[in-house]
């Protein structure tokens, strides 16, 4: 039975719900870690501050004693005898009169030491790094030995495994004012204390007349890229002349007027100007006369000087107790405050005695109230009792508040407190110089130092060596801070709250002998043990006494005489992880909301991608390796000759042969290319703290990805550059700590003590108890003294080997043996139980509301076993150094074309030390939580596919009891005793595999930075695009699917950038194999089987190219290059990676853009698609983007994907790796533009949808087909290419083809497939005139003639009568094409010939009025006649075939467009004589009227002709004298207009075959009536004539047609007609014979229709019997009979010439 599925199913169905679960618990942990660790806290929580006596606080190691050399040393001193300890490399030093012994504390060498030639009194030695460029890289430390009257520099160089000290030529003098103390700082700088109170420094140059202040190029970019610069300038360093005199002393002076090199000077920054001009001119012997005048007897000399390197601040102590404040910030130091402290603490005691809860003063701050500040001096009369002591009458006692060391509190400790001074009489001051504002980023010292809190001593009496003082009833064991009379402190150290304090009696005096006994050491430590014990409810509760709670030790005492010095030094396993562990504030929540930065890429790869992607070749390539040159020091390359020339100078003038010139280590690039670099790796890391180089105003649109066109990178906040130094408490540390050992200097030797850590003393009960852990007495007190969880947590500690195991095989695994067992017996279980309102047991265990919890039913808690908490606690306090951390910070350069800097967070050794416990973890929890980690809790395996909830019924009652309570909100049932266990259990395994799942990747995540720092170097693989991890901290890459798509892009490009042009030709070498290979099984949750199998194809395939064309190897590397690819493409399921669009913005509108976008940004299907077409692999490229498209449009379940060959556990097959997204349909085209996108869409990172996928997968076949049909490609290459998508099932992708191949001009090609799919997509486009064409080409004529009938008759579609017409004409060519197919048996064998002609003579007829339609549309808009007409008439007259009836009747005639009613009688062969007629006349008429005449012949005629007419018009009658306003007839303007149209209608009609609609001899009749009535008798040019010759009429008709003119004359001559009309008609008769016969004899007499026409008649002999009739009419005719007569005479002869 299943569960509901709102619990688990939906908790595991997203791979990144588990690890946001896992993330939000390590950072409730790392809150936690934080609570309790500042000093400052602990000072003004409510406690009682309280010392309790423990044995394992401070232990006596061993004593060293001094070496017998030095014993006779000793006894020989006469003036001075000094001892130390150098805390930086542990040397101890002795200092007898003038000479200086040195020696390891560590090693067993021999001591160094030297001897000042003067013999004077060496007065003081410190140490101090060297100043960068100065010394030789062998020269580890500088030695300051000060004398009365010189300061000397000695180097410390690394010699035969040892030291050797070396004398430089740098000292100064001291100005007849020793320096009584000496402080190095770690860049270099060395200050020293004078005895009169005054602070100087030393200052050296490189001895090359101080060019190193002069930075080359060189430096400078090496300064960008590998140290802290934020920009890469050449610098002049010069100091100004004023300064360098009033601060340089005597020196300055000197070289200013012999223009000496400054190589070594003593500035004074303590002394005023006055003081400052006194010693630059007076000699230093004069000085000592008035010393009392300039110097600073009120404080005494500088006896401490410590350097606060957090805050960039110095602190000296002066003798008489003056604390003085220095600000170090931009190389320059300036002072800031002093403080009184013996004045202050007499004012902060005095309050604390008479109980005052504040003080006026500004420069005391009671933290904590005035109870804190009595807790600390042990009451009103702990205080009152120190002032005593230390009243001024009390001769031997009144330095006791006099501070006799100093140490720095650093920012791990406490935030507020800066300093702390320990007294004479041990009395501990806090104090800080921050100033009180609530900016805790403002380390700066503020104008004043305050006193926060003064704290006695231990209750430690000397004498007997016990421990006295009061103590609290409800806290055993405490005592309360006390000084005694007796106590005297001789020497002191203090770190990191470990405190170490060499007592003595007060009338005890100083003894130089060894055997002596000496002081009592006492040691303080943190006590972090639950001492409180109350009561409530008969149940014990334990629980912190807060405030400053230490143990102390048991008082010893030591021989050899006065200590006089101790160093606490308090060292990591690892310094680096230690600096990570401290720098680690854990971000607020709204900085943990802000959105991932965005990813850079630098300006430098921009220009050479555009040559790549433009078709061009880039004319540079990757790094490949690295060279050496030498070069100047400006860069530049020099020649052999040079080189030997600037050796052979330098060994002339004393210098290192190296000066001047350099060892260049460039990145070596291969023969190939020539391609600059896009990133170089800094020598910097995040282990201390990243560069300010991407510093600056964070953008508040972060999250706004940011495209290829930026040119400078994502700045970073401060927070996530360099977090704030959070204080933790040692419980957190321990696993960080061994201990801090103590190193006490006397002349009995060296001593050495160690404070035990909390693991220490744990180990140390553990490998002490019993078999049985759970019941050892030990245990159990150690189980209640720190409590569950923590001791748990410190048991699991121990089990991976950390602490006192780590390093230790003489008890490691034993120790670890016990610790997991003691852990897994005491670790308690997990519950859900009934809430019963709020109670105050103690329960250590994370309890989990279920409102966040939908397991726990309402009305229940969940509590996890105090085992679940210790192993979440020891996984946040393991992953807190890297958790909030960038793990790469990525700089744009400092100038164009230069390399992005990039910084890492790790180097190899840290990371391998951050690694070693996280990985011992995961074995841990893979041995010991076997359940909870190998299967997924809740969840049972079906297949490899499928997962089911755990149908238990107890499982599955518990989730129906959770339903209805929820249903019902009410609180009345109960869960039994198995639901509730099963319950708890399975919550808690869940947690424990989410912790796991994120475990596992964590150190994943690891071995790919390690594995990509490889890479980088490695010359046959791609340059890492280092920009995508740009910003995003550990915790985002491990826990955010945001960071797995980063990281899957970075890797993608590292595989797919392989088979770039710059890399085509680079194959793969062993060591890149071996990368991938490791990347496949280190890191398979980030690195996914698509890139695995991807790489694999890319390196068959360039494998392949360069091999042979026709070798059997080259075939062997493509099929095996084509299977991998095919198998990757399975796997392919990042939409984001696909489209090449992951945080890039940008219009994509056209497959070939989206092509370009996808290569452009390493989609590895582009780059396949492009490698395998240079192949040749055309049905491959489309067969991996069709499996690819698959993975997106639900057409291949990759969901069902398997892929074991890497994974460890079954549930890790394809975790994170499978997007499963959402299912594209095929109808959401219809949402898209043609492409499949709007005009205006705008995809980056996520919103990049399964549909842009698919359309990507399509845009890459689709430009592949392009660059092979455009290319120089074979014929047969673009057959293969289109046959083979042609071929592909994918009818999406087939569309997209067809519509590609249409768009890009290649229609001929697309017409030329064969395929029914085409045929159905032509079909659905509805383009007819492209399904024609595909018809025909494909010969199939039938049916490309009935689509253009369909679409020419189609009734309800409104289309142009014109491409109606269109259509009809090629129906018509297509039944023509179809019957002669038919013919010739080649196509449309089944058609029917008869059918095919009747359809092909359908069409004719259809076309003809068709035709007819538009001639008419034509001449209705060409005369406006169009507003006559009805909008729908016009409509259907434009858009519709109109059936010729309708045609005639409702348009034609109705307009009297008479010349197209003719038209359609010539077409439908209509021959009514009557009917033409009058329409001829109606034409005539239209053309002459209206207009007026005076002729009364004329009017009559015109009359007549109007009355058989169609048309109404009118025709004026002028009288005389009248002009009238319409035009006059006998003006003739008419003439031309008729003209015109007679000839354009004739033309049409005559030779048509239906000369029927064109009558000649009317025509004839007509127009010659008109000629008459026109020229009133008189005679005229024969225009009639012209215009029926011009329109073809047959001159045999019109001989005719004018015959029966002539005849008509006669006959009416003989009823009394008029006879010079008769001579008219017959010279119009022998005008035409004229005109013939001059017609015929004009050009080719082949296609001379005249001449054909005279030659029939000729032959015939009708023309000349015709001729001859007129002759025998002229005997009748008067008028012009003569020149008739000559005239037919002429034509006759001419005739017979024929």
């Amino acid at each position: 039975m299943n569960v509901n599925k709102s619990s688990l199913d939906l908790y595991w169905k997203d791979d990144f719900v588990a690890l946001e679960s896992a993330g939000k618990i390590i950072l409730h942990e790392l809150r936690e870690d934080e609570a309790e660790g500042d000093v400052h806290r602990r000072i003004v929580s409510n406690g009682n501050h309280s010392y309790f006596l423990s044995e394992t606080a401070f232990q006596h190691v061993q004593s060293i004693p001094l070496p017998r050399q030095l014993d006779e040393e000793v006894r020989k001193v006469k003036h001075s005898l000094e001892m130390g300890i150098f805390a930086e490399e542990s040397f101890a030093w002795m200092i007898v009169d003038h000479k200086l012994f040195l020696w390891s504390v560590d090693v067993e060498l021999d001591f160094m030491n030297l001897e000042i030639q003067s013999g004077q009194t060496i007065v003081s030695v410190g140490l101090a790094p060297p100043k960068k460029g100065v010394f030789k890289e062998t020269i580890e430390w500088c030695l300051i030995v000060t004398t009365l009257d010189e300061v000397l520099l000695f180097a410390l160089q690394k010699h035969d495994g040892g030291f050797r000290l070396v004398r430089t030529h740098y000292n100064v003098s001291t100005d007849s004012i020793p320096s009584v103390s000496v402080c190095g700082l770690p860049d270099g700088r060395i200050f020293m204390g004078g005895c009169d109170g005054s602070l100087s420094e030393f200052a050296y140059e490189s001895p090359s007349n101080g060019t190193s202040h002069r930075k080359t190029q060189e430096q400078a970019l090496n300064g960008f890229y590998d140290g802290s610069s934020t920009s890469m300038p050449i610098i002049n360093s010069t100091h100004n002349a004023t300064t360098q005199f009033f601060t340089g002393g005597k020196r300055a002076l000197a070289s200013a007027l012999y223009e000496r090199p400054k190589k070594c000077r003593k500035l004074d920054h303590s002394a005023n100007g006055f003081k400052a001009l006194a010693r630059t001119v007076v000699p230093g012997w004069f000085m000592k006369i008035p010393s009392a005048l300039f110097g600073s007897e009120k404080m005494g000399s500088l006896d401490k000087i410590v350097h606060d390197e957090e805050r960039k601040c110095l602190y000296t102590l002066s003798k008489r107790g003056f604390i003085s404040a220095y600000d170090l910030r931009d190389n320059k130091i300036a002072f800031k405050a002093s403080l009184d402290c013996v004045q202050i603490s007499r004012q902060y005691l005095s309050a604390v005695a008479r109980g005052h809860m504040f003080v006026s003063s500004s420069s005391i701050e009671f933290a904590g109230g005035g109870a804190a500040a009595q807790a600390g001096l042990g009451g009103m009369e702990g205080a009152r009792s120190i002032l005593k002591l230390a009243d001024p009458g009390n001769s031997g006692k009144s330095g006791i508040l006099t501070p006799i060391e100093i140490h720095v509190l650093p920012r791990s400790e406490s935030s507020r407190l800066t300093l702390l001074a320990i007294t004479a009489g041990g009395l501990r001051y806090y104090l800080t110089s921050l100033s009180s504002s609530l900016d805790k980023s403002n380390l700066a010292p503020s104008n004043k130092m305050t006193v926060c809190h003064i704290r006695a001593p231990p209750p430690i009496d000397p004498m007997t060596g016990s421990c006295e003082g009061s103590f609290d009833e409800d806290i055993p064991g405490s005592r309360t801070p006390r000084v005694f009379s007796e106590t005297v402190v001789d020497a002191a150290a203090y770190s990191g709250g470990h405190m170490f304090l060499a007592l003595k009696k007060a009338e005890q005096t100083n003894s130089a002998s060894a055997g002596e006994l000496g002081n009592v050491v006492i040691g303080t430590n943190t006590d972090l043990v639950a001492r409180k014990v109350t009561k409530k409810d008969d149940v014990v509760l334990r629980e912190l006494p807060g405030g400053l709670t230490e143990s102390v030790s048991v008082p010893s005492a030591l021989f050899g005489g006065r200590i006089y010095s101790a160093c606490a030094n308090r060292t990591a396993h690892n310094s680096s992880v230690m600096k990570l562990m401290l720098n680690s504030q854990t971000p607020s929540d709204s900085e943990l909301s802000n959105d991932l930065a965005p990813p850079f890429y630098p300006r430098v790869a921009r220009k050479e991608e555009e040559k790549e992607y433009n078709g061009k070749s880039p004319k540079s390539s990757r790094i490949v390796g690295r060279s050496t040159a030498l070069v100047q020091s400006t860069g530049t390359k020099v020649s052999g000759s040079l080189v030997l020339m600037q050796v052979m100078s330098n060994f002339f003038l004393s210098r290192p042969l190296s000066y001047g010139l350099k060892l260049n280590s460039s990145l070596r690039r291969s023969a190939n290319y020539s391609r600059h670099p896009l990133y170089r790796l800094s020598a910097r890391y995040g282990t201390s703290g990243f560069s300010f180089t991407a510093s600056g105003k964070v953008r508040s649109d972060v999250s706004v990805p940011r495209s290829r066109k930026s040119n400078k990178s994502a700045r970073l906040s401060p927070w996530l550059q360099r977090p704030a130094v959070i204080p933790l408490s040692d419980i957190s540390l321990s696993h960080l700590f061994p201990c801090t050992t103590t190193i006490v200097a006397s002349l009995g030797g060296l001593h050495f003590f160690r404070s035990g850590t909390i693991l220490q003393s744990l180990s140390e009960v553990l490998m002490a108890a019993g078999p049985h852990l759970d019941s050892d007495a030990g245990v159990i007190a150690f189980y209640n003294n720190y409590g569950a969880k923590q001791f748990c947590t410190m048991c699991l500690t121990l089990g991976l080997g950390c602490g006192p195991a780590k390093g230790n095989s003489s008890m490691s695994e034993e120790l670890k043996r016990r610790a997991k067992a003691a852990a897994f017996k005491l670790g308690g279980r997990p519950k859900v139980t009934k809430k019963e309102g709020f109670e105050n047991e103690l329960n250590e265990a994370i309890v989990v509301e279920n409102a966040d919890e939908p397991l726990i039913p309402n009305s229940y808690e969940f509590s996890q076993s105090f085992l679940s908490a210790g192993l979440t606690s020891i996984l946040s306090r393991l992953l807190r150094p890297i958790w909030f951390k960038p793990a790469v910070v990525v700089t744009e350069g400092p100038k164009e074309n230069f390399p992005a800097k990039v910084e890492l967070l790790l180097d190899e050794a840290t990371l391998a030390d951050v690694r070693s416990p996280l990985f011992a973890l995961k074995m841990l929890m893979k041995d010991k939580f076997q359940k909870a980690v190998e299967a997924v809790p809740g969840v049972r395996n079906l297949d490899s596919s499928q997962m089911e909830i755990d149908g238990t019924n107890v499982l599955t009652q518990s989730m129906q009891f959770r339903g209805t309570l929820r249903l019902h909100n009410t609180a009345s049932g109960s869960l039994s005793q198995e639901d509730a266990e099963v319950t708890a259990h399975l919550v808690e395994e869940r947690n424990i595999h989410s912790m796991f799942r994120l475990l596992s990747r964590v150190i994943q995540l690891l071995d790919l930075l390690s594995l990509l720092r490889r890479a980088q170097v490695m010359s046959d693989l791609p340059e890492v695009e280092w920009g995508s991890l740009h910003g995003l901290t550990i915790s985002q890459l491990v826990q955010s699917r945001g960071g797995q798509e980063r990281v899957d892009s970075l890797l993608n490009s590292l595989v797919s950038s392989s088979s770039s042009p710059s890399y085509t030709n680079v194959i793969p070498t062993a060591d890149s194999d071996a990368i991938a290979k490791s990347l496949a099984t280190e890191c398979y949750l980030y690195f996914s089987p698509g890139s695995r199998y991807a790489y694999l194809g890319f390196r068959a395939a360039k494998e392949a190219l360069r091999c042979l064309d026709d070798s059997a190897r080259r075939s062997a590397c493509i099929k095996h290059s084509v299977e991998k690819f095919l198998t990757a493409a399975s796997y392919w399921t990042n939409a984001q990676l696909i489209t090449g669009r992951l945080m890039h913005s940008g219009e994509i509108e056209t497959y070939t853009e989206k092509a370009h976008v996808a290569l452009r940004y390493d989609s590895p299907l582009a780059r396949a698609a492009s490698i395998l077409l240079k192949l040749e692999e055309y049905v491959a490229i489309v067969d991996i983007c069709s499996i690819t498209a698959s993975n997106f449009n639900g057409k291949h379940n990759s969901t069902a994907l398997t892929d074991s060959a890497t994974v460890f556990y079954p549930w890790e097959n394809m975790l994170y790796h499978n997007r499963k997204p959402s299912i594209v349909s095929s109808n959401e085209d219809s949402n898209h533009g043609r492409n499949g996108m709007s005009s205006n869409s705008i995809v980056v990172g996520t919103s990049v949808t399964p549909q842009d996928a698919v359309l990507t997968c399509n845009a890459i076949i689709l430009y592949n087909v392009l660059i092979v049909l455009n290319g120089p490609s074979s014929e047969q290459s673009k057959k293969m290419m289109v046959s083979a998508c042609a071929a592909s099932s994918d009818k999406d992708f087939l569309r997209a083809f067809f519509q590609n191949l249409i768009d890009t001009k290649h229609q001929s090609i697309l017409l030329k497939i064969d395929s029914p799919e085409l045929e159905r997509w032509l079909k659905n486009n509805k383009d007819h005139e492209l399904m024609w064409q595909y018809y025909v080409a494909q010969k199939k004529y039938m049916k490309a003639g009935e689509l253009m009938w369909e679409k020419a008759t189609k009734m309800n579609e409104n289309f142009l009568v014109e491409e109606r017409i269109r259509c009809l004409e090629r129906a018509k060519n297509s039944y023509s094409s179809a019957m002669a197919a038919v013919n010739n048996r080649l196509h449309e064998g089944n058609a029917n010939p008869e059918e095919i002609k009747n359809k092909s003579n359908l069409v004719g007829e259809y076309l003809d009025i068709a035709r007819l339609q538009l001639q008419t549309l034509k001449e209705m808009k060409s005369l406006e006649l169009t507003e006559k007409l009805p909008e729908d008439k016009l409509k259907e007259m434009e858009n519709t075939l109109l059936p010729v009836n309708n045609l005639y009747n409702d348009y034609a005639a109705e307009l009297n467009l008479f010349g197209m009613c003719l038209r359609i009688m010539l077409s439908c062969k209509y021959d009514q004589a009557a009917t033409i007629e009058k329409l001829w006349k109606s034409i005539i008429c239209q053309e002459i009227l209206p207009c007026a005449t005076g002729s009364e012949a004329t009017y009559n005629f015109l009359q007549n002709l109007l009355k058989d007419s169609l048309i109404d018009e009118r025709i004026v009658f002028l009288s005389e004298g009248d002009t009238g306003s319409l035009p006059l007839f006998e003006n003739g303007e008419w003439l031309e207009r008729l003209r015109g149209r007679m000839e354009a209608l004739g033309k049409d009609f005559i030779g048509k075959g239906a000369d029927y609609v064109c009558p000649v001899d009317f025509l004839v009749s007509i127009l010659e009536g008109l000629r008459h009535a026109f020229q009133q008798g008189s005679e005229s040019s024969p225009w009639p004539l012209d215009i029926l010759v011009r329109i073809n009429a047959p001159y045999p008709d019109l001989l005719d047609a004018y015959g029966s003119i002539f005849e008509r004359e006669q006959v009416s001559l003989m009823g009394g007609g008029d006879a010079h009309r008769r001579y008219l008609s017959l010279k119009s008769v022998v005008e035409l014979l004229e005109k013939w016969i001059s017609m015929s004899f004009c050009g080719d007499n082949q296609s001379n229709r005249a001449y054909r026409e005279l030659s029939n008649s000729v032959v015939s002999s009708s023309l000349l019997n015709e001729i001859g009739a007129f002759e025998s009419s002229l005997d009748s005719l008067g008028e012009g009979r003569d020149e008739i007569q000559t005239r037919l005479d002429s034509v006759k002869e001419r005739i017979k010439r024929i």
